[in-house]
């Protein structure tokens, strides 16, 4: 039963961290959409009300493109996301790149690779008997 549970906390969290810019983000466009559905319902209630619907024509217009305008702001937010390199990826990279550093200053093997023939301790006593 317990590991039951931390094994749902793990999967929940490891979903968390691999997906948390996808799920805030829809969140975010469903709340959008449902907002200004809910603005531009409340304004043809209004103007029902004032028995004026001369601008319904146009509340329409203006919801539609308040509508593509949040969906063409997701596509375009999630289009970048995956254009850039990811974190994990440039600190590889880093990682790379300091170790290469390192390798050319401080090399404690390059007397050894530049030996024409290398010798073990074997050799040294078989030279030292003969």
């Amino acid at each position: 039963m317990v590991f039951k549970q931390i094994f749902r906390v793990a999967f929940v969290t490891l979903i968390w961290k691999q997906y948390k810019a996808l799920i805030v983000s829809t969140f975010s466009l469903i709340a959008y959409l449902l907002l200004v559905g809910s603005v531009h319902s409340d304004y043809l209630i209004h103007s029902q009300l004032q028995k004026d619907i001369s601008g319904s024509g146009m509340s329409f217009i203006y919801k539609w493109a308040a509508y593509t305008a949040g969906i063409v702001l997701y596509f375009g937010f999630h289009a970048l996301r995956s254009s850039r390199p990811k974190k994990q990826d440039l600190a590889q990279k880093a990682k790379q790149a300091n170790k290469t550093a390192k390798h050319d200053i401080e090399d404690p093997f390059a007397a050894i690779r530049e030996k024409d023939t290398l010798r073990s301790r074997a050799d040294f006593i078989e030279q030292q008997h003969k």
